[in-house]
């Protein structure tokens, strides 16, 4: 027998309600009847009116109970709704988790449905699925982007799976097939029957489609036929974009755009006419006329741009006539990296070589690199507090400075790097050129006299290592005022060919870069669907505001759609996950400077736009789901108040009819 639960009120506030009305109404029939007065045109029907009250048969006692009987019965059904009564569910029901695919594909236009993406087919068949599913069967709404997550709780209600369904909104960014399905196994755990179904364009990368989650069965729908490429439909996407400043001359950049074209299978392969339109703060810098061979990258460079804007967008459109399914992709975005200024501390008894390769470095750059020389007798903490870097030649402080540093071969007790041992005439044989420090760098070949060999820190990182002994190391430190860097050279730089070289003054400029957070200048734009690690930096000459950036718990964020939002800060670092392509701009107090990032698509299995009508997940063809069966829902209110409203109207015709009373 199927049980009977209550969703809304429970038994113990039901009953007294209907004890209460169930009272009022056996009070109202037991108080003397009031006849109702009729008015008759000669006396023999007074005569039959009188009648009827001296001779009362059992036919007319019982009509009268049959009223008061059907008032009852429509307060229980009313009483009884109130509880939101469901029946129990059989073991035949399914557990379905709905995956629908919401990433920057399903954005893709259907030409045969003028007006309609992808994901508005999709959403279609979903919503008939869940119009056609089972009473017994249980359901939850999954969208499928770079972070799946449900858009609700498991539900038989097919109002509250339309809602869930209506939620979907693609976004500019991949496919997460893999977490997703992880995330459906994991909601479905311990459930009877389960099952996910999965809605896409079938538009992912083979990488992902690989190893289907144990002991649920996967099913998939994919989009109808009219949502089929055509021969003639294709996509022109920007797939990359990037912009640096010149290292000689930071006022000028240069940037790099990498275009495709993806044809439908079976297309031909004559090129695209494309129009590149180059836009700097919103006003027009250059216009070019492209042709895009389709499935080859073209690139084209731009050089020796200057201007004061910050803000590039790149727009990509093809010649009329020619069918671009994926907007998204048409326009990319980027800022142009921020000319950072560092005020360097020199500490030094006197080195020409290293005052030589400090002014290379700086030469050409206009007030980016301010440089003042003193004394170690003159050397205070106080004194470096006021400065962005401290370089120290062969001499080593009490303590560190409240600054980033560049320490050349530290020694004594004092030093903040602990010397484990010192070697004679050594070498290099491992370097990590992946670290801003040596970008462009070779030490591989460098003659020393002695170095000291490091023991490594938490928070340090070797960079130059002889035979796994560290001997040029970085360190990244966290404290009250932000993240400290420092670098460490175990060696006398006087005592080496090292100032003899390029990669000398190469060395020092790209430390100053890393102090100043310059070090990612050729990544104007960065790819949606990553979690990005922003440190909000001060920008001010002081360093007062330092104490507020540690302090601060949000901040404003204005998104590409021109939604202002709220982020957390923690330790002065802010995380951003980006699912819109455009830009995004971090508005910080007064006394710090903003920030902006560009977001771009950047994703060629999107970009593609491939159709897939068969999926496949470790070799196993997914088939479609069941069709669904029709039957009684298990929520039974709407039931109980159709009955009660009909009992009403029997009433009401009855008594009009004077059958009842």
């Amino acid at each position: 027998m199927t049980p009977l639960t209550l969703l809304g009120l429970p038994w113990g506030q039901l009953l007294p309600i209907a004890a209460t009305g169930t009272a009022a109404l056996t009070l109202l029939y037991v108080l003397r009847q009031r006849r109702r007065r009729l008015e008759v045109p000669f006396s023999p029907l007074w005569q039959k009116v009188l009648g009827q009250s001296e001779a009362q048969s059992l036919w007319q006692k019982l009509l009268r109970v049959l009223s008061l009987l059907l008032q009852l019965l429509v307060l229980a059904l009313l009483t009884v709704s109130l509880g939101d009564p469901r029946l129990g569910r059989s073991t035949e029901g399914r557990s379905l988790v709905l995956l629908v695919d919401a990433s920057a594909s399903m954005q893709a236009l259907v030409p045969a449905l003028p007006g309609k993406t992808r994901l508005d087919l999709t959403r279609a068949a979903a919503e008939e699925l869940i119009r056609g599913l089972h009473g017994d069967d249980l359901g939850v709404v999954v969208q499928l982007d770079g972070r799946p997550a449900p858009l609700g709780g498991f539900s038989d209600d097919e109002r509250e799976l339309l809602s869930q369904l209506g939620q979907v909104t693609a976004r500019d960014t991949t496919a997460d097939l893999q977490a997703g399905l992880l995330l459906a196994q994991a909601l479905l755990q311990g459930r009877p029957r389960p099952q996910i179904i999965l809605f896409s364009d079938g538009g992912f990368d083979e990488s992902a489609l690989g190893s289907q989650p144990s002991g649920v069965e996967v099913r998939f729908v994919p989009l109808p036929k009219s949502a089929q490429l055509r021969p003639t439909d294709g996509n022109a996407a920007i797939t990359s974009f990037a912009v640096r400043r010149y290292r000689r001359n930071r006022l000028s950049y240069e940037v790099l755009l990498q275009l495709s074209y993806f044809p439908a299978p079976g297309s031909s392969t004559t090129a695209k006419q494309a129009t590149l339109q180059l836009y700097q703060e919103g006003a027009l810098v250059d216009v070019q006329k492209l042709d895009l061979v389709p499935g080859e990258q073209t690139r084209k460079l731009y050089p020796s741009l200057s201007g004061a804007g910050t803000h590039l967008e790149a727009v990509l459109s093809l010649s009329d006539g020619d069918i671009d399914l994926l907007p998204v992709d048409n326009h990319a975005f980027a800022v142009l990296p921020e000319r950072k200024r560092v005020r360097l501390l020199l500490v030094t008894r006197g080195n020409l070589f290293l005052e030589g390769a400090l002014l290379a470095a700086s030469a050409g750059e206009e007030n980016h690199l301010l440089i003042d020389k003193v004394a170690p007798t003159a050397y205070s903490d106080e004194k470096a507090a006021r400065y962005d870097a401290v370089l120290f030649d062969a001499w080593t402080p009490q303590q560190p400075p409240d600054a980033h540093a560049i320490y050349l071969d530290p020694q004594g007790d004092t030093s903040p790097f602990e010397i484990a041992k010192t070697v004679t005439a050594p070498y290099l044989s491992d370097l990590d050129e992946q670290h801003p420090v040596l970008r462009w760098v070779s030490l591989a070949d460098i003659n020393m006299s002695r170095a000291s060999v490091f023991r490594l820190g938490s928070f340090d990182r070797p960079l130059a290592q002889m035979l796994k002994d560290p001997i040029v190391i970085a360190r990244e430190q966290p404290g009250p005022a932000g993240v400290r860097r420092s670098v460490a050279l175990g060696f006398d730089v006087r005592q080496s060919d090292l100032p003899l070289r390029v990669a000398f003054p190469v060395l020092l400029m790209n430390a100053m870069d890393w102090f100043a957070g310059d070090v990612d200048e050729d990544l104007g734009s960065f790819r949606t669907g990553q979690t990005l690690v922003v440190p909000l930096r001060n920008g001010q000459k002081t360093k007062a505001p330092d104490s507020r950036i540690a302090q601060m718990k949000q901040v404003n964020l204005l998104l590409p759609s021109g939604q202002l939002t709220t982020v957390p800060v923690h330790e002065g670092i802010v995380k951003l996950y980006g699912e819109q392509a455009g830009f995004y701009n971090l508005q910080v107090p007064e006394l710090l400077r903003g920030f902006a990032l560009a977001l771009n698509l950047a994703a060629a299995e999107e970009s593609s736009v491939l159709v897939r009508s068969e999926l496949r997940l470790q070799k196993t063809v997914l088939r479609a789901p069941d069709a669904g069966q029709p039957a009684l829902k298990r929520t039974l209110w709407p039931y109980l108040l159709l009955v009660a409203l009909l009992l009403l109207l029997i009433e009401w015709w009855t008594y009009h009819r004077r059958w009842t009373v």
